[in-house]
């Protein structure tokens, strides 16, 4: 496992070849690391929250755990959660080595060829590139025949100077979306809801407020999402100039807006745990430590949508700090 630093002199983004995993990402104008991170590097080859991670190929939760290739056969997934397919499954590529190689002072890219998954052999590429303020994520993937293919980035984000601090007095704001209504098994049910009812309103972000407002809310989704948020905000328009996601912490010290080309963003709020492992200098992880915003396709598309497969696949996502 190695670490990789990009840097200038609004930002230093660290990564590791393992994962493609990014383990810092510091506001030099405060001193912040923006993400979570654990205090031992071993930690990230377990990794139980996909903290920073390359996850793929096939994002989020499938099921039922089969695709149609693209010979119109029914291929089974392997199921790493319960009966369903997360992540892409045991051996999703935040397990493995990319291979990093610097193109310039700015960036790097990482490559993999990924011929061990369920899926059919495609090489995968990732670009990390700084310029100014702005740190961007680019993501593609070409294969002989069309296939899956669905990457996000996993990091974790906290804009606390000190950790110790959840993220529930973090000022979010949302671009125009509806949510997907999932059941017990976090499953899109195929519907979906503009949050203009009661019993959904408070997943509403449309207007910046506190994260705490959508958190313990007592209603049937709350429950199913242990008392925060782990929904799919699937975007209302392809707008790409406005950032789709707005983060900022109480004091209003530090701002993270992202912007991206994806239909989708899973926001989590780190719900649940089941290794209290230590973070950003010996704070113990913590519920509501931290928010992910995993931007990519809609959770379940290989069961929704009738252009699943692609041979050729593109996306980016960039994080502007503040």
């Amino acid at each position: 496992m190695k670490s990789y630093q990009i840097e200038n002199e609004h930002v230093l983004i660290e990564f590791l070849d393992y994962g493609g995993t990014i383990t810092k990402m510091i506001s030099k104008k405060t001193g912040t690391n923006f993400v979570l991170s654990y205090d031992e590097w071993e930690s990230y080859y377990l990794n139980p929250y996909f903290f920073g991670a390359t996850i793929g190929r096939n994002a989020g939760r499938t099921f039922p755990p089969h695709y149609i290739n693209s010979q119109k056969e029914s291929v089974l997934l392997d199921t790493n959660e319960g009966n369903v397919h997360l992540h892409g499954g045991k051996n999703g590529v935040h397990q493995v080595i990319w291979e990093v190689s610097k193109n310039d002072e700015s960036s790097y890219s990482l490559s993999y060829f990924d011929d061990s998954s369920n899926y059919d052999p495609m090489a995968l590429k990732l670009v990390y590139r700084l310029e100014d303020n702005r740190f961007t994520i680019i993501m593609e993937g070409n294969s002989d025949v069309p296939t899956i293919c669905n990457l996000t980035n996993h990091m974790y984000f906290n804009l606390n100077q000190s950790k110790e601090y959840p993220i529930t007095s973090h000022l979010l704001k949302i671009a125009p979306a509806k949510i997907q209504i999932i059941d017990e098994q976090f499953i899109p049910t195929g519907e979906y809801s503009t949050m203009a009812t009661p019993e959904y309103r408070q997943f509403n972000f449309l207007k910046e407020k506190p994260i705490s407002k959508s958190l313990n809310l007592g209603t049937r989704l709350s429950k199913i999402c242990a008392d925060g948020i782990d929904l799919a905000y699937c975007f209302l328009k392809p707008e790409e100039s406005q950032p789709k996601i707005t983060l900022t912490d109480e004091a209003k010290i530090n701002r993270l807006k992202i912007y991206s080309d994806q239909e989708s963003c899973v926001v989590y709020t780190l719900n649940k745990l089941n290794r209290f492992l230590k973070v950003n200098g010996g704070t113990p992880i913590q519920k509501f430590g931290g928010v992910t915003f995993e931007m990519q396709r809609k959770p379940n598309y290989v069961h929704e949508s009738a252009e699943a497969l692609s041979t050729n696949y593109h996306a980016y996502t960039t994080f502007e700090i503040n």
